[in-house]
């Protein structure tokens, strides 16, 4: 006798969690790639368990996920327990419907390969949780170990964006005054970081920590810092007020001349 295989979107994940679907989706993307990493294959749309699809919302085509029980359980392993209550009760509802002769077998099934994958994550996820809500909170570069980004780019991009602000400490010497890099008050407020010990009394470099809070909300920016990482690479001219160049920014630039330069670029034609 065949047995159907049962599966599962990321759209009815998210409405089941009360997730917004971009969310469960980034959630099941990183899922993938380390799936992917393992397993020596970088072509995510080819794991064996996840196939690409898209769903109508509004008149519009949005990207969706199928994935089988193996993505979906490793994917709400990082849930919380009612989360994962929700959907758990759901599939075996949807392997009841659509293997009935196999009921038992198919609920044993689901609740070990589950039970497996919470207890293999547990410690990781216990201290995940302990630095996060006990105070001790998580460096910046831990942070963003966690999170797949860049320290350094998102140590400028917090600049950038106000998220942390530089101010001029101790006596001034002929050598200037030194500067440290805090946490802004409005993200210290939010619940985002903590304040740290000071250089100057052996603290971390950066003054403050991420809060589990403020580690969540840097996995959502991921995508955000990498785009700002790249455009900013990006090689442009800098025109003075006659339209000449006078600078050139971006990745390699250093060794570039104007000639380098696309010719309508050279004396500022076409800029406003």
């Amino acid at each position: 006798m065949n047995i159907n295989e049962v599966t599962m979107t990321t759209v009815e994940i998210a409405a089941m969690t009360g997730k917004r679907h971009d969310n469960v989706l980034r959630d099941a993307d990183r899922a993938i790639e380390l799936v992917s990493k393992s397993r020596a294959s970088n072509l995510r749309s080819q794991i064996e368990g996840a196939t690409e699809a898209t769903f109508e919302s509004r008149g519009k085509q949005y990207r969706m996920l199928v994935l089988n029980r193996h993505m979906v359980f490793t994917l709400i392993t990082g849930y919380d327990t009612t989360l994962r209550y929700t959907v758990v009760g759901r599939w075996i509802e949807l392997e009841q419907a659509a293997n009935p002769a196999f009921t038992s077998q198919a609920i044993t099934a689901t609740l070990i390969d589950l039970q497996s994958r919470v207890d293999m994550m547990a410690p990781a996820y216990k201290e995940h949780t302990r630095k996060g809500t006990t105070g001790r909170g998580y460096l910046v570069d831990e942070a963003c170990r966690m999170a797949e980004v860049p320290c350094k780019v998102t140590r400028e991009w917090f600049l950038e964006r106000k998220v942390t602000i530089k101010r001029r400490t101790g006596p001034v010497t002929v050598e200037g005054q030194a500067v440290i890099i805090e946490a802004h008050p409005q993200f210290i407020d939010k619940g985002y970081a903590k304040k740290g010990a000071s250089r100057s009394h052996g603290g971390h470099p950066d003054g403050f920590k991420l809060t589990l809070k403020g580690l969540e909300w840097l996995k959502t920016k991921r995508e955000v810092i990498l785009a700002w990482d790249a455009e900013r690479k990006m090689v442009r001219p800098v025109h003075d007020a006659d339209g000449f160049v006078v600078d050139i920014t971006g990745e390699g630039s250093a060794a570039m001349t104007v000639a380098d330069l696309p010719r309508k670029a050279r004396r500022g034609e076409g800029q406003q």
